[in-house]
C-alpha cells in the first residue's frame, strides 16, 4: 500500500470538512449583513421562512438533492451557497496539500475562511464588517509571533501598519479630488490584515495583484456601462491606463531604465499619467446617479484584495525572491 492510498481519505475529510465550514461561511457573511445570531435561530428559507430540516443544509449535496429550489415554497436557492461551500472545500484541501501538518496551514486556513466571508459581505452589500479584519489582522500577528518570536511580531505590526497607512493615503486622495473618500475603511483593514500576514514588501505586490484582478474582471463591465452611460472621460481614461501598463511594459525593457535616475523618472511620470486617470474617473463617479446618491465606489475592491492573499499565500517563496533580485540583482 502506497503513502498516497493511505493519505487519500484524510484528503477527502479535508475536502469534506471545507464543505461544512464553506456552508458555514455563508451563514456568518448573510447573518453578519442582517444582524442576527449565527446560532439561532436555526436555518430557515429566507422566502417562506420555513425551518430546514437536516437533509436540507448537507454541503452541496441538498442543493444537488433540492434541485437548486425551496423544498416548501419552490423559490429558487442563490448559486452563492453550492459556489462558497464548493469554492472552500477546494481551497481547504489545496492549502494542506500545500503546507501540509504545518502550523501556518491552520492559520491560512482560518484566513482564507475569513476573507470569504468578507468578500461575500461586499459582493453582496459593498460592506466590510471591521471587527471581520481585526481576526484577520490578529491571525496575522499571533502567525507570526509564533514562528519567529520578537522578530516576527515586530514584522507583522510593521505590515499592518503600513498596509493600513497606504490604503488610507489613497482613500483620502479622494477629499483631494471629489470631496469624499475614494473607498471604504473596510479595504484599508484587509491591506494591514495582508501585511500582517506577509510584510510591507508583500503587501504591496498584494496592491498590485489587487489591482490586476479588478482590472481582468471589471474593465469590460466599467467600460461597457461608461459607455452607455455617456460617461466621456472614464472611457477616456480606462482606454489610457491600457496603453500606460502597455508603454510601461514596453519601456521596462529597454536597458536604459535598470540605471536610477531613469527608473525614478520613469515612475514619476507613470504616477502623474495614473493620477491624471483616477481624477478623470473621480470626475465621472462623483456625478449624482439618477436616485441622487454620489458614490465613489463603483465596484467591491475586497474580493480582488483577498484572490491577492491567496496568490501570495501560494507563492509567497517565489515573490520573495523575485523582490530580492530586482531590488539586488
Amino acid at each position: 500500500m502506497n503513502d498516497f492510498s493511505i493519505l487519500l481519505p484524510f484528503l477527502i475529510w479535508i475536502f469534506v470538512v471545507g464543505l461544512c465550514i464553506g456552508s458555514f461561511l455563508n451563514v456568518v457573511a448573510l447573518r453578519g449583513l442582517s444582524g442576527e445570531s449565527v446560532v439561532f435561530p436555526s436555518s430557515k428559507c429566507p422566502k417562506c421562512s420555513n425551518k430546514l430540516k437536516w437533509w436540507m443544509n448537507i454541503p452541496l449535496l441538498s442543493y444537488l438533492i433540492l434541485r437548486g429550489k425551496c423544498h416548501y415554497c419552490k423559490t429558487t436557492i442563490s448559486p452563492q451557497y453550492p459556489i462558497v461551500e464548493f469554492t472552500t472545500g477546494a481551497f481547504f484541501l489545496l492549502i494542506f496539500i500545500k503546507f501540509g501538518f504545518e502550523i501556518n496551514t491552520l492559520f491560512y486556513l482560518i484566513a482564507f475562511s475569513i476573507l470569504t466571508v468578507m468578500s461575500i459581505c461586499d459582493i453582496k452589500e459593498s460592506v466590510i464588517l471591521d471587527f471581520h479584519a481585526y481576526f484577520l489582522i490578529l491571525f496575522g500577528i499571533i502567525l507570526n509571533s509564533i514562528s519567529f518570536g520578537l522578530d516576527g511580531f515586530l514584522f507583522s505590526i510593521t505590515g499592518g501598519i503600513s498596509g493600513f497607512v497606504l490604503y488610507e493615503l489613497i482613500a483620502r486622495s479622494g477629499y483631494l479630488l471629489a470631496n469624499q473618500r475614494a473607498f471604504g475603511e473596510g479595504d484599508s483593514l484587509i491591506a494591514a490584515g495582508i501585511g500582517t500576514f506577509f510584510g510591507w514588501k508583500l503587501m504591496l505586490i498584494s496592491t498590485l495583484l489587487s489591482v490586476l484582478v479588478m482590472a481582468i474582471f471589471t474593465y469590460p463591465y466599467l467600460l461597457y456601462k461608461s459607455y452607455k452611460e455617456g460617461k466621456k472621460k472614464t472611457v477616456f481614461a480606462l482606454i489610457a491606463a491600457v496603453l500606460i501598463i502597455a508603454f510601461a511594459a514596453i519601456i521596462s525593457k529597454i536597458e536604459l531604465i535598470k540605471t536610477f535616475e531613469i527608473s525614478v523618472a520613469f515612475l514619476f511620470i507613470i504616477i502623474i499619467l495614473t493620477f491624471l486617470c483616477a481624477k478623470f474617473i473621480l470626475d465621472d463617479m462623483k456625478k449624482p446617479a439618477p436616485n441622487g446618491e454620489i458614490s465613489l465606489c463603483m465596484l467591491p475592491f475586497g474580493p480582488a484584495m483577498a484572490i491577492s492573499f491567496v496568490i501570495i499565500m501560494f507563492f509567497q517563496n517565489e515573490l520573495t525572491t523575485l523582490i530580492k533580485s530586482y531590488f539586488l540583482g
